[in-house]
């Protein structure tokens, strides 16, 4: 249902000035930006309506310029009563939202629960990966800065991942920064959040019922430099925040721990300060090895 609007019509007051705290704690939305990761959010929500994918994602309406309007028709047209907001032009779209990266079009979803890893398991059990492909699900330990999440889900869906689990304290995948980053990747690939008394032993559920190894990236006095790692069929590769690593509690559940080794310092001024890579592009080489080895 497209409607043309003014810089000042009231049915556009949630998407003014649009802040992740405003949106989920007082109406329970969130917001897509980008007229690529809006078509994705649109994509994954018409896959939806058939193959049951966590989180539940529903389209509430989409605030768009004349050009990016026209360029998303097609998939639009798969939901003929979702309001479509069109304003006069780019500078109309900063002005209600109060920002410049939206890149003409922006929408907003009805935010719905984290999916549990009840609900993760089933998906994986119902959409099993193609014969003689790798089976990969990647768990985040605790990651909070939201760029590292967002990067994660990019590689995973990259690398081919099927799915992401979150420990409790991993950061929102649904903040604007994180969906910017990922480039909508979280929107469109199966997540799951566990509760403070499933972690980590929903890892060791996916073992026992699923049959997945649990592989931790971690740098420890027994780890495997992943060059020599043999990767497993089935895998859930854990990765640890920059401060704290992979916790102790996955570390003791985990069937293999590997590293990615680093060479020395590189200069006498570095001595006692090993180099090391950031997480989510350790995550990028470690998802590369258990895909392609």
């Amino acid at each position: 249902m497209l409607i043309d609007v003014a810089i000042d019509d009231p049915r556009l007051d949630a998407f003014r000035g649009v802040r992740d705290r405003e949106l989920r704690g007082t109406l329970g939305l969130h917001a897509i930006e980008s007229e690529r990761v809006v078509r994705r959010f649109l994509t994954a929500a018409l896959r939806r309506r058939t193959l049951p994918i966590p989180p539940v994602l529903e389209p509430l309406a989409l605030l768009v310029t004349p050009d990016s309007a026209e360029r998303l028709t097609d998939i639009t047209a798969e939901f003929p009563s979702l309001a479509i907001y069109r304003c006069a032009d780019e500078r109309a779209l900063h002005a209600i939202t109060g920002y410049t990266m939206h890149s003409g079009a922006i929408a907003l979803g009805v935010r719905h629960d984290d999916g549990s890893v009840d609900e993760l398991m089933s998906c994986l059990a119902r959409d099993p990966a193609p014969p003689n492909a790798r089976d990969v699900v990647v768990a985040l330990d605790g990651i909070t800065q939201t760029d590292n999440v967002g990067a994660i889900f990019r590689n995973a869906a990259s690398f081919g991942a099927r799915a992401v689990l979150l420990s409790p304290r991993a950061s929102d995948p649904f903040l604007r920064k994180t969906l910017r980053v990922s480039m909508g990747r979280a929107v469109a690939m199966p997540w799951a959040r566990a509760r403070g008394d499933e972690w980590p032993n929903a890892l060791q559920r996916l073992r026992a019922e699923l049959g997945y190894t649990i592989v931790a990236a971690e740098d420890t006095s027994d780890a495997v430099e992943l060059a020599r790692f043999r990767a497993p069929t089935r895998s859930i590769v854990v990765f640890g925040a920059e401060q704290d690593g992979v916790s102790r509690a996955v570390l003791d559940l985990a069937d293999a721990v590997v590293k990615i080794p680093m060479h020395g310092a590189a200069s006498p001024a570095l001595e006692g300060d090993p180099p090391s890579l950031n997480v989510s592009i350790a995550s990028a080489v470690v998802l590369h090895h258990l895909m392609a080895s």
